[in-house]
């Protein structure tokens, strides 16, 4: 109780928050007002007496904070929570952004961590102390999501369908193994929640972002009724919930900087430039029901059933130079210290023979199309017998979990000639590119535009769980050990996954015995120009607006509609007559004919199998009052089974090596593996209060991730890498080396030895300050690399040999890896203010991490191979400040959160390729093989959010999104002077938002 010369009222009376812990800075959407879960709002905070008229009230979201922390305080390991609030929230549209703001959790906003091209606007993935080994829960039990990995992919839920979300940052053995970072558990509603009787709650919102300017819509409502019947205690509960999300993006991304020799001296220039822009637009659905029996006050059985589901509808367009022979006159162009080029007003494609100017540089472009549709769903039933009048209880569950996800996309080329060169500048805040007078004019023209090739990318993924657990608990009465528990949990996992690939194409490009087709021979509504609108919001100089074949022209997906005869948008409309030789064959699969829309053949199919078995012993021991010392130790032993099956794909191939013409020939290779492990996983939990309001604890103990089904594949390719034949035409590729791409199936789990350290401080009134070290030591860690392997190959003649190739690879790392680091945070309130400025407070928490991480490999610009990588995914400094204002009707925050520089990838699309290097006219020193590093680069958002509660039922309130219009850049490594080099700019829009809930 805080008490001052005047009683003041911080907040409405009776409102139930759900931004449980401000530690994150920010709460989910709401519900039932004066009628939510018990847990999250004890009335009894707050106090009105006569006798105590100068004490100030502590209702609504203060009293929800303080919850969530009697939660964190109470709790028997490390953990942080957000709990749900009707009275207002942040504008965070997925639970991954909810989390962003918890202490020591940071958020990727790309679409997958080892994906540095492309943005996700909602944030795709969660790290839990750096690390991304975060298992992911619903009510404690496992979750997941059929993208080919462990966890569930957390911007898929609503949060509306959430009464809380906890952080576990250290184990205890009662907890399913999993996450070397760290668990996120989603807590749902249930009916016993709350009070008897009727309860109903909707929420309605309004978005809009200045890149999209698309109105959209989200909305909620929850229903709730509990009462008593002669059989016993009966509850139902039902929540629905809607939200869409249309945004734009736009990018511009630098290819890696070659090494080229001009008149004697070492230089590298980019290989060229790509810019444009998505649009996206999702719609997420969530759908929950609970329903609860309590025969008598011992027994409860509780049925769940949750569903969330993810529709994607979306598509880009992009121009690109890419060619590794651009060079520049060093006369006129400036380079750096280690003469790295930074601005050119003129590139050109280099002759080998004479290094001058040798041929017009040609720009593609993409238009691509694509539309996923992701479903989870668990079922779940659960018993609780807890008998009053004994120390002995018993729990369990039946679990199962169904998830899906299709995915289809097509990609449309198309090449435009230069009438001669670009110029570059990278020494500013965005790269700026320039094109020759009258460049414009000629992008006008649709008979300068080729069609050049399709490529479509096709998934079909199923997933599915079946678990069952039973636990039971003796507990003691005056003992040292309060109880001891004991339990058991088997769990099968299987996903079956197609997919094709990217399986390009080439489309009228002449050389294919197709005759070469413009633009010009386009059907109406097949081509148009693309107006690269408010690009980066004006900061940005584009080359010029280009023409693109139309959105409706790609969405159909139909591959056979370009390529087959007749092929639709080609010569007289939808007639074939440009006396073609039939239709176009497929460069992968050996002349077999362009496959169907949404095609699968055996060789798309990889399918994965885990069994897990598991049994603990948990003691309870110590006194858990103030100056007693109090803990739980315990051991999980589990027993993990791993299976997988799929197919080495050959990719068929014409090329000249060792001044031979050789052929590979295109088939599927049947693969499979398996692998067995037993561990013991100890973990021990102290606990010291010195006072009331103190806490210290100290924890030890070993967790265990899975690799994902994307490293644990049965699958992957064989192919050849080919530079350009001199002799030109139709002559074949150059060979420079063998590649190879797969999976591991016998691949070990990682295993995380933790250590950790807390000091926590509750003084009250929803004041709170804790300061956490932590120590990791990681080993078996999957490491994702370029390396070298033999494989064996065979030609179309029917010989075979094995040869060294150069392999993307999944291994265990054979170092370990360590992780350390500081947790500290804090929040306050100015109770000591006069008048308003009483309900100002202010939260925050910064989070220091170091790593080594010396088995992760990459090749630098020379091909050197390299090990002083850090971790991947693991930014050194975190920080999230939170300004918050909480007095009678008006509830308020302001809330950035930022994080530094960290790894993305050591192996990455698009700067792993082979280039040639010319030492002197004419003269190629060979393949160089790299794979550069690439960061996510240092990148901070603003956010800001007001509700004001008109009545006890009623509230609005209006949010923004990255009101400082931030933007994401990437950047590469492996170059002299350890200089990080641009690779990629990403902007997005800043979004406002209105809406209202209702309670009653």
């Amino acid at each position: 109780m805080i008490t001052n010369s005047r009683r003041r009222r911080v907040a409405a009376k009776g409102s139930v928050s759900l931004l449980a812990l401000i530690g994150t800075g920010f709460a989910l959407p709401a519900f039932a007002q004066g009628a939510g879960p018990v847990e999250a709002a004890p009335q009894q905070a707050e106090t009105e007496t006569d006798a105590q008229s100068d004490a100030i009230v502590v209702t609504g979201r203060r009293a929800a904070l303080q919850s969530a922390d009697e939660r964190k305080r109470n709790a028997e390991t490390i953990i942080n929570s957000v709990v749900a609030d009707d009275a207002g929230k942040l504008p965070d549209n997925s639970i991954t952004e909810v989390l962003q703001r918890v202490s020591g959790v940071t958020i990727v906003r790309f679409a997958a961590l080892n994906d540095p091209d492309h943005y996700s606007v909602e944030g795709s993935g969660i790290q839990v102390r750096g690390l991304t080994g975060v298992a992911s829960r619903l009510n404690g039990r496992e979750i997941f999501s059929a993208n080919n990995g462990r966890a569930l992919q957390f911007a898929d839920v609503t949060p509306e369908l959430m009464a809380a979300v906890d952080v576990y940052k250290a184990s205890t053995a009662d907890l399913i193994e999993g996450g070397t970072g760290g668990q996120i558990d989603l807590r749902t509603k249930v009916p016993f929640d709350y009070s008897k009787g009727f309860h109903v709650a909707a929420t309605g919102d309004l978005s809009m972002g200045d890149l999209a300017r698309e109105a959209d819509f989200s909305g909620s409502i929850l229903a709730s009724a509990r009462w008593s019947t002669p059989i016993g205690e009966i509850g139902v509960l039902g929540d629905y919930a809607y939200s869409r999300l249309s945004s734009n993006s736009h990018f511009f991304r630098v290819e890696p900087y070659f090494k080229t020799r001009i008149s004697g001296t070492d230089y590298f220039v980019p290989g060229g430039y790509t810019f444009g822009e998505e649009q996206f637009q999702r719609t997420r659905t969530g759908i929950y029901g609970a329903v609860q029996w309590a025969p008598s006050p011992d027994l409860t059985f509780t049925g769940t059933f949750f569903q969330s589901r993810y529709k994607n509808n979306s598509g880009d367009w992009g121009a690109f130079v890419s060619s590794q022979n651009l060079s520049v006159d060093p006369a006129n162009s400036k380079f750096d210290n280690n003469n790295i080029l930074i601005s050119s007003p003129s590139f050109f494609n280099r002759d080998p023979a004479t290094f001058q100017p040798g041929g017009p540089i040609t720009t593609g472009g993409n238009k691509g199309a694509y539309a996923s549709n992701t479903r989870t769903r668990d079922y779940s039933l659960s018993f609780n017998w807890s008998p009053s009048d004994s120390p002995l209880s018993v729990k369990g569950a039946l679990q199962r979990v169904e998830s899906s996800q299709i995915y289809t996309r097509l990609d449309v080329f198309r090449d435009v000639a230069f009438p001669s060169g670009f110029g570059m500048d990278l020494s500013g805040d965005l790269p700026v590119v320039s094109v020759p007078a009258g460049t414009q004019a000629a992008f006008l023209n649709p008979a300068n535009y080729f069609w050049t090739a399709t490529m479509p990318h096709d998934e079909d993924n199923k997933g599915r769980l079946d678990s069952a657990n039973l636990d039971v608990e003796y507990k003691f009465d005056d003992s040292f050990f309060r109880s001891i528990k004991a339990g058991g949990r088997y769990a099968e996992r299987t996903e079956r996954d197609f997919a094709n690939g990217y399986n390009w194409s080439a489309l009228g490009r002449g050389w294919n015995g197709d005759p070469q087709l413009t633009y010009a021979n386009a059907a109406p509504g097949d081509v148009e120009l693309h107006v690269f609108k408010n690009f980066f919001h004006g900061q940005a100089d584009l080359p010029a607006n280009l023409m693109f074949a139309t959105d409706d022209l790609v969405r159909q997906f139909d591959r056979n509609l370009l390529h087959s005869s007749p092929p639709a948008g080609f010569c007289t409309g939808r007639e074939f007559d440009c006396s073609a030789s039939g239709p176009l064959q497929n460069s992968t699969y050996g002349g077999a004919g362009i496959r169907p829309v949404g095609f699968i053949l055996p060789g798309d199919r990889v399918d994965n199998k885990t069994r897990s078995t598991a049994g603990y012993v948990l003691a309870r021991f110590g006194s858990t009052e103030p100056g007693g010392i109090s803990g739980n130790v315990g051991v999980r032993v589990v027993n993990i089974r791993n299976e997988g099956s799929g197919y080495i794909q050959q990719n068929g191939a014409t090329f000249v090596r060792n001044g031979q013409i050789q052929a590979l020939g295109a088939q599927a290779i049947a693969r499979g593996g398996k692998a067995n492990f037993t561990y013991a996983l100890p973990s021990i939990n102290l606990e010291f209060a010195p006072s009331a309001n103190t806490k210290l604890r100290a924890g030890y103990n070993i967790t265990l991730d899975l690799p994902t089904f994307q490293a644990l594949r049965a699958s992957g390719s064989i192919g050849v890498a080919t530079t350009a034949n001199p002799a030109g035409g139709n002559a074949p590729g150059l060979f420079t080396n063998f590649t190879a791409d797969t999976g591991n199936p016998l691949l070990k789990p990682t295993l995380s030895n933790n250590f950790d350290l807390s000091f926590e401080w509750y003084p009250g009134s929803g004041t709170t300050f804790h300061l956490a070290p932590f120590y990791k030591r990681l080993t078996n860690l999957p490491i994702y690399s370029l390396t070298t392997r033999n494989v064996t190959v065979v030609f179309t003649d029917g010989t075979s040999e094995n040869v060294s190739a150069t392999a993307s690879d999944y291994s265990n790392s054979s170092e370990a890896a360590t992780v350390k680091g500081v947790e500290i945070g804090g929040r306050f309130f100015f109770d000591m203010l006069p008048g308003v400025l009483s309900g100002f407070g202010f939260e925050g928490n910064y989070t220091f991490i170091d790593s080594d991480n010396p088995g992760d490999l990459y090749r630098d610009i020379n091909g050197t191979i390299r090990n002083d990588a850090p971790l991947v995914g693991l930014s050194k400094h975190n920080f999230n400040a939170t300004l918050l204002y909480e007095r009678k009707a008006v509830s308020a925050r302001i809330a950035y959160s930022w994080r530094s520089q960290y790894l993305q990838s050591t192996n990455s699309n698009g700067t792993n390729p082979t280039y040639n290097f010319y030492s002197a006219a004419n003269v190629n020193n060979g393949g160089i093989q790299i794979a550069l590093p690439i960061y996510g680069a240092a990148y901070g958002q603003l956010e800001a959010g007001v509700r004001f509660k008109v009545t006890e039922n009623f509230s609005w309130g209006v949010q923004g999104t990255n009101l400082t219009n931030s933007m994401q850049r990437t950047t590469m490594g492996g170059y002299p002077g350890g200089r990080l080099l641009g690779r990629s700019w990403f902007q997005t829009d800043r979004r406002i938002s209105t809406g209202i809930n209702l309670a009653f």
